[in-house]
């Protein structure tokens, strides 16, 4: 779906996937008590052999690569991780569920539509917000608009990429403005092309994330209208395809690679000069440049627990109100609680 990226940007595109690529490593985990040794030692108790076993990862932006490669947590792993890069969570459900993608990284609403869809994945990790108070997601209207307030939004049309937590931002801020949804016209874009076409007066508005926002904010080229801050929360979801939770290698790799991760954004939490070193070597940013992207996004590890099901549900709830997904789901399904249970024991989480 939108596996190749834009050429429309130019230098502006890159710079800003530079950015977002930061943005998204930094937003770490934070877990007590790990240092920098204990990454390498990974899941303790996994005694399959796994040397035959590769993982492929849907990552997007090489967060999680980057994450791996800058705490060298893969070191010592008794199996193969293949990287592939997407932009947004919708195109990482859809590899999973044709089988080229083992494990992937997105917000939750993806899994909504999944759930709906009876996509064979599961959430097996998730994280969230360290700050309720801040939020990555915004939205925003060319520099130049009339439009000051939500309410006015009737009538517009608005970019936003149908399937994400960016929709369901959308949703949340007109109903609360007591905008009826169905009176804004969607147009279905990624995040990186709805920000260029707010940013260029194609749209009336768009919901689009930080990097993207600070970087046009900047450039003078578009005006915040609200942030996500209130309006919903900042989770990660790590999903599986139902295919590798039932090889039994596949599942012990992949439970190995999840608490690997959680001990190496521990070590970045208590190091972020690594994460900043990382991405300047990488990706040529600034270390002002990481700073910057890192202060919306800082996350914590959770146990998916009966608060966050409930937060789904919700969730699962007002979409189908709208009439966005046609069955009423029980969101519980979509979480393998046992896997889920034996990662964050085994990385300490509580």
């Amino acid at each position: 779906m939108y596996r190749l990226l834009p050429r429309i940007w130019g230098p502006r595109l890159s710079r800003a996937l530079k950015v977002l690529a930061v943005t998204f490593m930094l937003g770490g985990v934070i877990v007590g008590g790990v240092c920098a040794g204990a990454v390498a030692a990974g899941a303790k108790g996994t005694s399959r052999d796994l040397s035959g076993v590769t993982i492929t990862f849907g990552d997007q932006f090489k967060e999680y690569q980057t994450i791996f490669d800058a705490t060298d947590a893969l070191k010592g792993a008794p199996y193969k991780v293949n990287w592939q890069d997407f932009v947004g969570g919708p195109p990482v459900i859809a590899a999973e569920t044709g089988g080229s993608v083992d494990l992937g990284d997105m917000a939750e609403t993806p899994t909504v539509f999944a759930q709906a869809a009876g996509d064979p994945v599961k959430v097996v990790a998730v994280t969230e917000s360290a700050n309720p108070k801040v939020s990555p997601y915004d939205l925003v209207v060319p520099a130049d608009s009339t439009i000051k307030k939500l309410s006015q939004l009737r009538g517009q049309t608005v970019a936003v990429q149908e399937g994400t937590v960016e929709q369901y931002f959308l949703v949340q801020a007109l109903k609360k403005a007591r905008v009826p949804y169905g009176s804004v016209t969607i147009e279905n874009l990624s995040v990186i092309n709805a920000a260029a076409a707010v940013s260029s007066g194609k749209v009336a508005a768009a919901v689009i994330t930080q990097p993207l926002t600070a970087i046009d904010l900047t450039g003078g080229k578009i005006r915040l209208l609200t942030t996500g801050a209130g309006y919903l929360e900042t989770l990660g979801y790590l999903t599986a395809s139902q295919s590798a939770l039932d090889n039994p290698q596949e599942a012990a790799a992949i439970a190995d690679f999840l608490v690997r991760f959680y001990k190496a954004e521990a070590v970045l939490k208590k190091d972020p000069g690594l994460a900043v070193a990382a991405y300047v070597k990488i990706y040529g940013v600034t270390a002002a440049e990481a700073k910057e992207a890192a202060a919306t996004v800082q996350t914590v590890a959770t146990p998916i627990n009966p608060a966050l099901i409930t937060y789904q549900q919700t969730e699962a709830n007002a979409f189908y109100a709208l009439g966005l997904i046609t069955q009423k789901l029980n969101v519980k399904g979509i979480f393998d609680l046992p896997f889920n249970k034996e990662v964050v024991t085994k990385a300490g989480i509580t």
